[in-house]
């Protein structure tokens, strides 16, 4: 009989260990599924992580790149613009208005570097404009100096840079005394304002001078058209020039 309970016995720990051992198993089971499942969590996070920050470097590179020192606001009181690309799309200038100085660069126009300072002046009413010719090679600058005041002046190309060629003293636009016939034209709107209008197939230039006064109800303009040729060199002389005057009164 005591022979029987400890084989009773030994059943009840077999089985006790055995449900144990089934009990671990179990956990253990589920140990791994959640760490599995978390593993797989933890890959998708990476892998959006790594998309995002590829799709953040594809934005930043499509991106343009500001001009260094180039900046657009009331920061500084400094504007700045990149205009007037040449034909051949190689060149540009950058235009800065600083609140004590205007200055005018030729640049790269891919890599927008400075290739040269073509002028700068301290004075907050003087402004730029460029005319080129088709082939690239050769451009006017008009520089305005407040009003009623422009005048040009002409950049052949050297190399990577630019050259101002010295230019003959244009006629001016000068409004005989007889036109006024005593009247009075106190108002000048403006004065031998020079104006580069067209680059002709041949290589000269047409310039616009005009002379415009206003008062006592009418205005009297002269108009002076010259004609810029220029040789192998450079060099510039002045093929033509006639003038042509217009009076124009209030009804």
């Amino acid at each position: 009989m005591i022979r029987a309970r400890n084989d009773g016995d030994d059943m009840s720990q077999l089985a006790s260990q055995l449900s144990g051992s089934r009990t671990m198993i179990s956990r253990s089971s589920i140990a791994r599924a959640i760490v599995s499942r978390d593993m797989r969590i933890v890959m998708r996070l990476l892998l959006c992580f790594v998309s995002l920050t590829a799709f953040a470097a594809t934005v930043r590179a499509q991106q343009p790149v500001a001009s260094p020192g180039a900046s657009t606001g009331a920061a500084g009181d400094t504007n700045t613009k990149i205009d007037f690309p040449s034909p051949d799309g190689r060149f540009a200038v950058l235009l800065t208005y600083a609140e004590d100085l205007h200055s005018i660069d030729l640049i790269d126009r891919t890599s927008g570097h400075t290739l040269q300072r073509l002028a700068e002046e301290d004075s907050d009413r003087t402004y730029w404009h460029l005319l080129w010719a088709p082939d690239s090679k050769r451009f006017a600058l008009m520089t305005r100096l407040g009003h009623p005041i422009q005048g040009v002046d002409v950049y052949v190309r050297s190399g990577d840079t630019f050259r101002k060629i010295e230019l003959p003293d244009l006629p001016p636009a000068d409004i005989p005394e007889k036109l006024k016939h005593g009247r009075k034209f106190p108002h000048v709107a403006n004065l031998n304002w020079q104006e580069a209008t067209n680059w002709r197939k041949d290589g000269s230039l047409l310039v616009r001078i005009d002379t415009m006064i206003d008062g006592e109800g009418s205005s009297i303009t002269a108009t002076r058209t010259v004609v810029l040729g220029f040789d192998r060199a450079g060099k510039a002389r002045i093929v033509t020039s006639t003038i042509k005057y217009q009076t124009e009164t209030d009804q």
